[in-house]
């Protein structure tokens, strides 16, 4: 038998979660089980004197990812970091849950276990202690985490495969260019430039580099 791969969780500053790694942890246990929900989203018809309904199509809604691991202190199987029950969620609240300063935001997450690989945001994390020692820590808990799905605005476009005659573009930074400039060149106006890096989640509007590609999304002009 092959060796026992853990589930991991990893954190992104950037949403499609492929540079910028920000920290990881892996599960103690295994999860018995984990859920995936999807859902479409309808509007309902509004013609007066109707009979019935007609569901209109108006996209799909992301998928919920929730999750549940068991953190236990008794020895049986070690935590990971040689960590206490009470330290390990601690950091593992820091990386799913808590407000990054430097980001205003949260972390993107990416849930890796064999073939199942997801991208999203914790909605919610709840923990329920179970087992305490005698001075009061805990000893047991289990902790269930809500993910809800979460791609780039890159990863989207290139999926969807669209023209973009609404001023929707996606653009691969080539040698020389700045954002300001990009930002003329797709607009034919370069006062845009925050904007697209905030919803790029650049850390300035210098950490570009040839081969990375932007999303310019459509901006509403005055």
């Amino acid at each position: 038998m092959g060796e026992l791969v853990k589930l991991l969780i990893e954190a992104y500053k950037d949403s499609a979660c492929t540079k910028q790694l920000l920290g990881s942890i892996k599960a103690m246990m295994n999860p018995s089980t984990y859920s995936k929900t999807y859902a479409v989203k309808y509007n309902t018809s509004k013609e007066k004197d109707r009979s019935g309904v007609t569901q209109i199509f108006s996209g799909m809604e992301p998928t919920n990812f929730t999750l549940d691991l068991l953190v236990d202190g008794t020895g049986i199987i070690p935590i990971p970091d040689s960590l206490t029950v009470d330290a390990y969620i601690a950091k593992l609240r820091g990386l799913v849950y808590n407000f990054q300063g430097t980001m205003h935001r949260p972390n993107y997450l990416k849930v890796t276990w064999g073939s199942v690989v997801f991208t999203g945001v914790c909605e919610k994390i709840s923990v329920t202690y179970k087992l305490f020692n005698p001075d009061g820590s805990a000893l047991r808990a289990e902790v269930k985490i809500e993910f809800i799905e979460t791609k780039s605005f890159v990863t989207k476009v290139l999926e969807a495969q669209k023209s973009s005659p609404d001023l929707t573009h996606v653009r691969t930074v080539k040698a020389g260019d700045t954002l300001p400039l990009m930002t003329y060149r797709i607009y034919g106006d370069s006062s845009y430039y925050m904007e697209v890096a905030r919803i790029n989640s650049l850390s300035s509007i210098h950490a570009i580099k040839p081969g990375d590609q932007l999303y310019f999304p459509p901006l509403k002009k005055a």
